[in-house]
């Protein structure tokens, strides 16, 4: 069965991670890039854990009250007991769980991910093979143009103005299309001047 890649803000809320080794270190590595507040329990860290800033540290043993006020878990830990404990109190309560190799007791996955500033794409095979959907993302990495992470914030940042001064929809889409492919041009170090000109071209 394939699985729906819902985008969602997962900035300044509450993950729980239980477990403290390699395995959780990955996932966390992962998140932090999207300003989640990571919480993460276990008996034990691995150094790199030990080292990590704006994470909260909690050492000592699982217990079902650590998932309350979290919008997910991560189960990470090499215990199969602790873990499918874990994922049975998540489904009771409907919070989405990720239990690192094991895809039955899931009911998200990590996706393979490509992060350029806002733009993100995430790739996945629905547990099947992490390989492949490691593949995928590599081929997919090398083809983003640099300065794209520059080109989507120039278009985020106009997108307003030219609402806000073209009334005419084909105008604002064929704005967008040339803004595009200039700020690509350019690597997205467009001036204003330069966007300002472009409004004003086909606003006329």
């Amino acid at each position: 069965m394939s699985y729906f890649p819902f985008f969602m803000e997962i900035k300044d809320k509450e993950c729980l991670v239980v477990g403290g080794g390699m395995v959780a270190l990955r996932k966390i590595e992962k998140l932090q890039p999207f300003g989640v507040k990571i919480t993460v329990v276990s008996p034990a860290f691995c150094s790199e854990i030990e080292g990590m800033a704006d994470i909260l540290r909690i050492q000592r043993k699982f217990h079902p009250a650590d998932i309350e006020g979290k919008l997910f878990l991560i189960g990470a830990t090499d215990d199969e007991a602790v873990n499918q404990e874990i994922a049975d109190l998540c489904r009771e309560r409907n919070i989405p769980v990720n239990i690192v190799d094991d895809p039955k007791n899931c009911t998200f996955f990590f996706p393979a991910l490509v992060k350029k500033g806002e733009f993100v794409a995430g790739f996945s095979t629905g547990g099947g093979s992490p390989l492949a959907a490691q593949y995928i993302r590599k081929q997919v990495e090398d083809a983003v143009p640099e300065g794209f992470d520059r080109v989507v914030e120039v278009l985020a940042s106009v997108r307003e103005q030219v609402k806000a001064e073209i009334s005419d929809i084909r105008k604002r889409e064929t704005i967008f299309k040339e803004l595009f492919a200039l700020a690509l041009e350019k690597e997205g170090k467009l001036t204003e001047t330069e966007i300002n000109a472009m409004i004003r071209k086909e606003g006329e």
